[in-house]
This record gives C-alpha cells, sequence and structure tokens, in this order.
C-alpha cells in the first residue's frame, strides 16, 4: 500500500534521528501506527528513504509529511515534494531473530534477511538489539559467524582490487593512534601491494583514526574516487564511514554502545566484513593485551587469534595476529591535533618523537611486509625501518596527503593545540606501573575530545618510568575554561597513573 504527501520542513536538530512527522488525521485514513516504518521514494532520489513515523496535530498540515532538518539537509529534500511513502511489509528478518533468541541455528538467508533489514534501517533500534544480544545467550556457532560476516560485507559496498591488497588494522582500546599512519605508507613503499586503508570515528575513546587524520587530511571520498587513488599512488588513508562499507555494523554497535560490551565473535564478524568489502586478501591485526585494554587476559586472546584466523580462512584471506602486552597509551599523546603531530615527529626524526610509537609500527609493517612475501621471516622489520629511515615513507606520505586535497607541506610544528593547559605534578615517587586507558578517554572526553581537536594529553612520564615528587606526569590541553575545569574534575576523580 502506497499514499502521497507533500514535503515541509521542521526547524529541529535531532542529530539524524530518522523520524518523520504526519498528522493524526493522514496517519488514521492509512491505518498507520505511531512508530511504524514506512519507505520514502521522494523525486530525483535513488535510494529509498526509511524512517519511523510520528504524528502531530500542529507541526504539519493533512497532505504533508515533516522531516527535521538533519534529514531534510542530508537528502536535499525541497519544499513542497512529492513524497511517496510506501508500508512496509512484515519482515522475515522479525522471526528470525525470534528463531534465535529460543536457541535455534540460523541458515544463510536467515542471516542476511537480517542484516540487509538492519542496513536498510528496517528493523529499528529494538529489534537490533535483540540480534546483537543473541551474540551472548545463545550465541553464535561458527557457521552463523561466517553467515553474518558475508551478510554484512555483501549488504554495502565493495571494493575490487587485482594483486596483494593489504591492510593493517587494530581491534581498539588503546589511547593513542599513532601507529596506522606510519604503517600504511612504509608498505606503501613496496612494490606490489595496494593498501586501501579505511578507518573509523571514535565512538566511546577520546579520538580514532579517522578523527586524527581529518586534522591534515580530507577523509571523504567516493568509491569512484577511491579507485583512482589506488591507480595513482596504490594506497589511501580514508572514513569507511564515508563509503557504505558493511552498514548494518555500525547500526549494531551504536545498540551496544550505552551498555558497553561487545562480543568477541560480533567485533570479529564486524572487522572482517570491512576487510573482505575492502577487497583485502592480506591483513595484520593489531591486538593490544593488558589491564584496562579491550583484551586483558591470556584466554580471551587466544579466543580472538583463534576466531580471527577461522573466519578469515572463509575468505580466502592471510592474516597474521600481532600480539601487542600493553599498560598504558601508544606514543605520547592523546587527542586528534597531539595524535597528529606525534606521529608527524616520527616521519620527521624529531628528537622528541615516541620511541615507543616508532618501534611499534616498524614491528607491525614489518609483520605485514613478510605476510604479503616481499621480504624473508625476520627480515621485515629491518626493510620497514630502512624505508622509513631513508625518508621514502614520508615522501608517500605526503603524495597522499596531496591526492587527497590535503597540504603535503604540514609539519608537527604547523598544528594548533589547546591554548588553555594545566600540568599534573606527582605527589608521590615511585615506577609508574600502569596508565588507564579507558580513564584517559573520559578526560579527553570531558576536555572536548574528538570533536574538539586541539583538546586532548600529553604524557611526560610512561609505564615503566621513575618518578620523583614534583616531577610532571602529564599536560592537559582544552580550548576553553570551562571545559579545563571539567576535565581537571574527571582526573582528579577518576585517577589514571599507577605509581608503585
Amino acid at each position: 500500500m502506497s499514499f502521497y504527501l507533500s514535503s515541509r520542513k521542521l526547524d529541529v536538530r535531532t542529530g539524524d534521528v530518522m523520524v518523520a512527522l504526519v498528522s493524526e488525521v493522514d496517519a488514521q485514513e492509512n491505518g498507520l501506527s505511531i512508530g511504524e516504518k514506512v519507505a520514502l521514494e521522494i523525486a530525483g532520489k535513488r535510494k529509498q528513504v526509511i524512517v519511523t513515523l510520528d504524528t502531530t496535530d500542529t507541526l504539519v498540515e493533512e497532505g504533508e509529511i515533516g522531516f527535521f532538518e538533519d534529514v531534510w539537509e542530508k537528502y536535499s529534500i525541497k519544499f513542497g515534494e512529492i513524497v511517496k511513502v510506501n508500508l512496509i511489509p512484515p519482515s522475515e528478518a522479525v522471526a528470525s531473530i525470534r528463531k534465535k533468541l529460543l536457541g535455534g541455528k540460523l541458515d544463510y538467508q536467515g542471516v542476511y534477511s537480517i542484516i540487509k533489514d538492519i542496513a536498510d534501517d528496517k528493523l529499528g533500534k529494538i529489534l537490533t538489539t535483540y540480534y546483537a544480544a543473541a551474540g551472548y545467550s545463545p550465541g553464535f556457532d561458527e557457521e552463523e559467524m561466517f553467515y553474518m560476516t558475508k551478510s554484512m560485507a555483501e549488504t554495502g559496498d565493495t571494493l575490487k582490487f587485482k594483486g596483494i591488497v593489504a591492510d593493517k588494522h587494530s581491534i581498539g582500546g588503546v589511547a593513542g593512534k599513532g601507529i596506522t599512519p606510519i604503517v600504511i605508507p612504509i608498505v606503501a613503499c613496496v612494490d606490489g601491494i595496494i593498501l586501501p586503508n579505511t578507518s573509523t570515528r571514535a565512538v566511546t575513546s577520546a579520538s580514532a583514526t579517522t578523527d586524527m587524520l581529518e586534522v591534515i587530511v580530507p577523509m571523504i571520498f567516493s568509491k569512484e574516487e577511491l579507485e583512482g587513488f589506488v591507480l595513482k599512488n596504490n594506497a589511501f588513508m580514508v572514513w569507511g564511514g564515508g563509503l557504505d562499507l558493511a552498514p548494518a555494523d555500525d547500526k549494531i554497535i551504536q545498540v551496544q554502545k550505552p551498555i558497553g560490551i561487545e562480543s568477541i565473535d560480533k567485533f570479529v564478524a564486524s572487522i572482517v566484513a570491512k576487510k573482505v568489502a575492502q577487497g583485502v586478501n592480506h591483513v595484520v591485526f593489531d591486538v593490544p593485551i593488558g589491564k584496562g585494554a579491550k583484551i586483558e587476559t591470556e584466554e580471551d586472546f587466544l579466543r580472538v587469534k583463534s576466531t580471527f584466523q577461522r573466519v578469515c580462512s572463509k575468505f580466502d584471506i592471510k592474516v597474521s595476529i600481532f600480539r601487542r602486552n600493553v599498560a598504558g597509551i601508544d606514543g605520547n599523546a592523546v587527542g586528534p591535533c597531539l595524535e597528529c603531530r606525534e606521529f608527524l615527529r616520527v616521519y620527521e626524526r624529531d628528537e622528541r618523537r615516541s620511541l615507543q610509537l616508532e618501534e611499534d609500527a616498524l614491528k607491525i609493517a614489518g609483520d605485514l611486509i613478510e605476510l604479503c612475501g616481499k621480504a624473508e621471516k625476520g627480515k621485515g622489520f629491518e626493510m620497514a625501518r630502512g624505508i622509513l629511515e631513508s625518508g621514502d615513507a614520508f615522501t608517500k606520505l605526503k603524495g597522499i596527503i596531496k591526492m587527497q586535497g590535503g597540504n603535503e607541506n604540514v609539519s608537527s610544528n604547523s598544528l594548533e593545540i589547546g591554548g588553555v593547559t594545566y600540568e599534573v605534578n606527582s605527589e608521590t615517587e615511585g615506577i609508574v606501573k600502569n596508565i588507564n586507558n579507558k580513564h584517559v578517554f573520559d578526560v579527553c572526553r570531558a576536555l572536548g575530545n574528538p570533536k574538539i581537536k586541539e583538546a586532548g594529553m600529553y604524557f611526560s612520564k610512561k609505564t615503566g618510568d621513575k618518578v620523583q615528587i614534583g616531577d610532571k606526569l602529564v599536560t592537559l590541553y582544552a580550548t576553553t575554561d570551562s571545559r579545563m575545569k571539567l576535565g581537571r574534575k574527571v582526573y582528579e576523580d577518576l585517577g589514571i597513573f599507577e605509581i608503585g
């Protein structure tokens, strides 16, 4: 069943909530209920827009459909456009979710129907949450994991390249994001390797790779532009959300965010689905393990490792699991601008650079070079170091920046950092045993990260360092006094350093 309404803009912003308003009369005449999903066809738009309906007595007239500013601008809707409203028939996805929750096993069609409806915004948050919860109880078996990964990849855009297509991916959980923009340009200097790197924005952390890199380079491009980048420079570093890679994954992440947990099966399926969609056939997974990281125990690490290996094997992806013991942050800085300055110092061979960040990046780059068969086992690290020290990797980075529309002459000293600062000095002496990553994220978000890119923290002491009373531990950066006041309060309430 379908009917037609005329578009109207509502002067309210909601953060891209996909809701449309119709009059009570139109809802009653067409048998619509509040909260019902409908598919809208708007003149000149290729793709249907799925929205949840709500009703009003005052904001729209009979015969009109009201859109909030976010949706209006996102889809370039014009006032008075004719909108075809299509009622959505009951989905087989609901029956599949019910079956799974009752302990049943799903076949490929059952899983695909769920993932497709999530990707198309047809299920809504409640039903999506039920499916995500099924990952814990009763859980997914190996076949269902494969089906979920395959469905996530197939319900969005896909990139296809010939030859060795490689990538590095961290499972996250550690503050500081300077490793990827060192690894990708180094490996891109090796003949015969394509590196289509996509990254994410921060969800609960202070800064993700995209948040950091967009300080110096545009990160949003079309599929066609990316294919051109590979022909020109055999590598790119872009925001995956600018494409439509595994779109269901982002929606599942959003419903898991409030409770702050994600099953190992789910995040492995999520990551591998995006690698499949990118066309990657060689990948190093960076798995940090330690107190405060996403993976804290040896048992969980071994499960993550085996799960990645099993799932990747089904897609003919050669994989290496890079285990990294962590007891703090990567590098010395957290926050988009500070992290950007951090990795640029490695390229510039600045004496203030983080040697730990440099070494970790070289180890991962070397591992990826070996995985791609471009260096003998045990020789990748030296090859990667030679590429970095020769300046070739920096030249490659500048080429990527220029190709994507950024300033290739950017330097670590040219980046703007928050002008409101506060130094934290130690009140005890001893050795730094641990830096709590989760509390670092909390403080940095209070300071304004990831949106306020100039904010963040710079660490003068790291895990393993000796500390005397009065030594500077960390400097907080903000852009306003009110943000600094909030950041200091969160720091004082939580604490970050374990000194003993």
